[in-house]
């Protein structure tokens, strides 16, 4: 066998450098809006209950709710812990932000008639929907299988010249793994041939740090009509940005084999604008009740891929070679993500406090990939990938407001139903909300905290043969902690 060179690469689970995945489809649909401190102290259940900038967002329609201007903006401290565990072994990684939740301004008329259209309200704010922020560290023993096996297995029989995958070339050119038999092209990697006699018992590092989200400007209109109807629209500009950089190594710790460690790295980044239009409406039969509905159109992306492989290389007493120049690969493509529809209602006890819930309905199945007519790519298998892998979902949030004179204390609560098809654990997001306000005549002022409880699970690389060796699964559990502060301006 080849001389072994230790070596940094990139890879994406899939096999090949641009090919987008179904988990990218739900990374880009999912959305869990921070909004105003108020709105999140109640479970983001405002549809119905409007007079909130947040619901520009949401159920335009409330805008209409407000009786004069408002201006206000709410910055965001996030503290995200993910605890993760593979082969008995654990370990944690906090992320730290700061960023800006919300700010916006609302500017309401109305005539002071009963009958009629009575009023209108405009509006333009800007909503965090999603957050990706967050480091993440495996680290454990495997004696089964070693990410080397999957390129191992699936170039054997092909003649090195025609190893056109990325990875499985650079795997074999940088000396991971060679042919024991060239008139077969029979190949075994440092470990032995997978399967079939290989020695394992390294130890596996997996580290990875997360950026970016998804923001939306939204610019709304609303009426009234009787002061009972109240209908809105808005358009949403929303833009996305995420990038990762995720390493992966494995060590020989006990010195059982003839390699120290071989590791790679991979950069990616993805930013995209997109375009969306929501519409609602309000209906207040009388002053204590109200229901709200709501509909958005799928956000239609335009997104620009970056991949950004480094390629270093040590000999076996661990010197350091020349590092290569990073490789940059570039695509362009578009993504639509689902529609969704929501309802609401809410309970409304003047000077004294108020009940409010909502039901959202979000079928991840609809999400697609499309290509840019000038690319020859085809996302077939990964559409088809999206409607095999997710499911609709059904989201519930309910909020809860206590008035004392001046002040108010909130409560509530939120579920995001689990999108994958068949993953028999319940894979859903809680969250759980708390917050205190104040308000006068000219200024009010709002702190609430959240805090976002979920499980996920995911395959550390793909497996050789499923029928035989499954792919290692590590587990996640995601704490995420978020304080917010509103300050707020009427006119």
């Amino acid at each position: 066998m080849k001389k072994s060179v230790l070596t940094i690469l990139a890879i994406i689970a899939a096999s090949t450098v641009m090919a987008q995945s179904a988990e990218d489809a739900l990374r880009f649909s999912q959305t869990f809006q921070q909004g105003t401190a108020r709105s999140a102290a109640m479970g983001g259940a405002f549809g119905a209950l409007g007079g909130d900038i947040s619901v520009l967002a949401t159920n335009p329609a409330g805008m209409s709710i407000y009786k004069d201007g408002a201006f206000s903006f709410t910055p965001v401290f996030g503290n995200v812990t993910s605890n993760t565990k593979f082969n008995g072994f654990e370990s944690e990684d906090d992320k730290f932000s700061f960023k800006l939740s919300n700010i916006g301004f609302v500017t309401s008329h109305h005539n002071g008639k009963e009958d009629g259209f009575t009023g209108f309200a405009f509006g333009m704010a800007f909503n965090r929907l999603n957050n990706f922020n967050i480091n993440q560290k495996v680290y454990g023993r495997n004696d089964v299988s070693s990410f080397l096996d999957y390129w191992t297995k699936r170039s054997q029989g092909i003649h090195p010249d025609n190893l056109n995958d990325i990875y499985d070339y650079r795997a074999y050119d940088l000396y991971l793994f060679d042919a024991v038999d060239q008139n077969t092209w029979k190949y075994q990697n440092i470990y032995g041939y997978p399967g079939a006699g290989a020695s394992y018992g390294e130890y596996q590092t997996y580290i990875s740090t997360t950026k970016g989200g998804i923001n939306s400007w939204d610019f709304a209109f609303s009426g009234v009509y009787a002061e009972k109807i109240y209908f809105g629209a808005s358009l949403g500009l929303q833009t996305l940005n995420y990038k990762n950089v995720a390493t992966f190594k494995e060590q020989d710790v006990s010195d059982h084999f003839d390699f120290e460690e071989w590791s790679f790295r991979e950069e990616m980044k993805y930013n995209g604008t997109g375009i969306n239009f929501k519409a609602g409406m309000i209906y207040k039969p009388v002053n204590f009740l109200r229901f709200g509905a709501a509909i958005h159109t799928p956000t239609y992306y335009s997104i620009h891929q970056k991949v950004y492989t480094y390629y270093e290389a040590c000999n076996d007493n661990q010197s350091p070679m020349d590092p290569s120049f990073p490789d940059l690969y570039q695509y362009d493509f578009r993504f639509n993500s689902p529609f969704k529809g929501i309802l609401s209602g809410a309970f409304i006890v003047p000077n004294i406090g108020l009940l409010s819930v909502e039901y959202e309905y979000v079928d991840y199945t609809k999400a697609r990939f499309e290509i840019n007519e000038e690319d020859n790519y085809d996302f077939d298998e990964v559409n088809q990938d999206i409607k095999d892998l997710y499911r609709a979902t059904k989201n519930f949030r309910i909020g809860a407001e206590y008035l004392a004179g001046q002040l108010a204390l909130r409560g509530g609560y939120a579920i995001y139903g689990n999108p994958y098809k068949n993953v028999s654990e319940s894979i859903q997001r809680q969250i759980v909300s708390a917050g205190i306000g104040f308000k006068s005549e000219s200024f009010f002022f709002d702190l609430t905290g959240t805090y976002h409880i979920y499980n996920t699970e995911a395959d550390l690389y793909p497996s050789v043969d499923p029928n035989t060796i499954a792919a290692p699964t590590y587990k996640i559990d995601n704490r995420h902690l978020y304080i917010m502060a509103t300050f707020g301006f009427k006119f």
